[in-house]
């Protein structure tokens, strides 16, 4: 499950159906899900005849995994858990463990769920489990009406939820319940990381504007032509930009420094945008920016493009003076800088915000967006500028 499609394909279509079927009936409920998705990409014939060779159990747990959507908990649960119902005694359950743990049936266990009528009433951590007398039963110790609190998912909420209560309570595991309080599954930590590490790549693709599933496909005209959307949009903005230009054409005729300081102030906004871009989407996907705090994000990453902007409109400013031996040309530079990177600092923040409120991911075109309005800021007020002072 961890090769790349160009290796998976290859085995898939090298490994015989039989070896297929023992290869999924040694993975976890979920795993087998995903392995049976993954083969079915490649072939559907040989998926529909592993899934034939799975007895009855096996063909459930896969069928009721598959109904749900790739965004609710789940579809990343497993069905295989460690329970005990809370009449059982203490010794029984734990006899019963070490049978399941001979027998490879389980994984990754660090809880007993405890229930009743299937209902989940408590989760006992394996390492206070051992402190218990062997010789009680379970309802000797936790009363089933007045059971400590304890986290939980249902099979309907967000994993983007789920996964914060990951974080938050530092949770090895977390059991899930359908709408009616039954314990259904479990989701794991090593699960959870695996979520977060392909969130953290789907941003990164975003924000450069890629898609990751075209990417992770091995053919090459279908990620050439999705990268060619937003390549394309990004010539209309820059065709936008160089329009701007081309309103101070005379003035770039008569001062040739323009043209060679210009692309510095542009430069300088688009990282500095980009910086601010970064660390809010980041927050925003972690869920640390809710409408309650966005304006104080906001007013953090202005003051933060303001003082970048006029420490490195001193230096630009002198820089120019010297190169130039222009006063008046340091000083529309050193101004532009600052109203460029704090222009990049505004809508650096803005941007994501908005395209969260409009509920689009704020990773996917922020990028293109900020670098036109940095580039059309930077160009407009170094240009605008030079011709009001230097003209």
């Amino acid at each position: 499950m961890e090769l790349p499609d160009r290796y998976f394909d290859d085995i898939v279509n090298g490994t015989t159906v039989d070896d297929l079927t023992v290869a999924v009936k040694e993975l976890e409920s979920d795993d087998k899900t995903d392995f049976l998705q993954e083969i079915e990409e490649v072939d559907e014939d040989i998926a529909r005849q592993v899934f034939a060779n799975l007895d009855k159990a096996e063909q459930a747990n896969i069928s009721k995994l598959k109904d749900y959507g790739e965004e609710v908990a789940g579809a990343y649960m497993q069905t295989e858990m460690f329970t005990a119902n809370i009449e059982e005694k203490i010794s029984d359950a734990i006899d019963r463990f070490k049978a399941l743990k001979l027998e490879q049936k389980l994984e990754n266990v660090h809880n007993l769920f405890i229930t009743h009528y299937n209902k989940l009433i408590h989760v006992i951590p394996l390492e206070d489990l051992l402190t218990f007398d062997f010789d009680k039963r379970f309802d000797e110790l936790i009363d089933p009406y007045n059971a400590p609190a304890y986290q939980y998912a249902i099979d309907t909420d967000r994993i983007a939820d789920v996964i914060k209560k990951f974080e938050e309570y530092d949770l090895p595991v977390i059991p899930v319940l359908d709408s009616s309080g039954t314990l259904i599954g479990r989701i794991t930590s090593d699960d959870v990381y695996d979520i977060i590490s392909d969130q953290a790549t789907e941003q990164m693709y975003h924000l450069a504007g890629v898609d990751d599933d075209a990417e992770e496909d091995d053919d090459i005209f279908d990620a050439g032509r999705k990268r060619s959307v937003w390549l394309f949009i990004n010539l209309l903005t820059a065709i936008a930009a160089s329009l701007v230009i081309g309103l101070f054409e005379s003035t770039l005729q008569s001062y040739v420094a323009l043209a060679v300081l210009m692309p510095i102030v542009a430069s300088m906004g688009g990282n500095a945008g980009t910086q601010t871009l970064t660390v809010v989407v980041r927050q925003l996907a972690l869920g640390d920016i809710s409408p309650k705090n966005a304006y104080s994000t906001i007013k953090k990453e202005l003051i933060i493009a303001l003082f970048n902007g006029m420490g490195f409109a001193l230096v630009m400013g002198i820089i120019a003076f010297a190169w130039f031996g222009e006063s008046m040309l340091g000083i529309v530079i050193a101004m532009s800088m600052v109203i460029n990177l704090f222009a990049a600092g505004f809508f650096g923040s803005v941007v994501p915000l908005a395209l969260k409120r409009l509920g689009v991911d704020p990773a996917v075109g922020s990028t293109v967006v900020l670098t036109t309005v940095t580039d059309i800021v930077g160009f407009f007020s170094f240009l605008g500028l030079a011709n009001y002072i230097l003209l």
